[in-house]
Parts: structure tokens; sequence; C-alpha cells
């Protein structure tokens, strides 16, 4: 029993627990978030540079969509005119002209 005795007796190392390593998982989380960070500042300012760079184009083509737009309400209000549409009755002999047609023309 002397082996038991000595067993107990003798001085064991505690083993102490080593700690984890999660140094590596931090920086990869680190690393990428600042990865995405950066790539959403790069898209950003690619983005706008895109915007200014095509804002003259759209500018011209708002302005001649703009001028169509005027020339059409111009043309058709000249085509709507009281006298034009008369000129066209006329010349096509579709009514003709009375007195009491001439008195309603006129207003």
């Amino acid at each position: 029993m002397q082996t038991s005795d000595f067993h107990s007796a003798r001085i064991r190392k505690i083993e102490e627990p080593k700690p984890k390593k999660r140094f590596p998982l931090v920086y990869v989380v680190f690393g990428l978030s600042f990865c995405v960070f950066a790539g959403s500042i790069w898209f950003s300012s690619y983005a706008k540079d895109v915007a200014l760079r095509r804002q003259p184009v759209y500018e011209r083509q708002k302005n001649s969509v703009q001028d169509e737009i005027h020339r059409l309400e111009l043309e058709e209000s000249a085509l709507t005119s009281i006298q034009k549409i008369r000129k066209i009755v006329t010349e096509l002999k579709l009514v003709e002209p009375t007195e009491t047609s001439q008195i309603i023309w006129d207003k």
C-alpha cells in the first residue's frame, strides 16, 4: 500500500485550461465588415460619378421632349382654331352657310 500513499502524497501539477483562440474569428469578422464598408463607399461614389456624367444627356433629352410637346400643342391649336375649321368646311362644301349659321359662327 505504499504505492498508493506514494501516489496520493505526490504533488500533482494542476493543468490550467488553455484559453480558446477566438482572435482569428474576431479578426475575420472585423475584416469582412471593413470590406463591406469599403465596398459600399466605392459603389456610392461610382454611382454618383455615373449620374454626374449622364446628367447632361438626360437634360438634353428632357429639353427635346419638352420642345416637341410645345410644338405639337401649337400645331393642335392651329388646327383646331375656328377660322381654320371654317375655311376647311367651306372648301369642302360640307355645310352651306346660311345667315343663321353665319350668326352662330360669329358668336
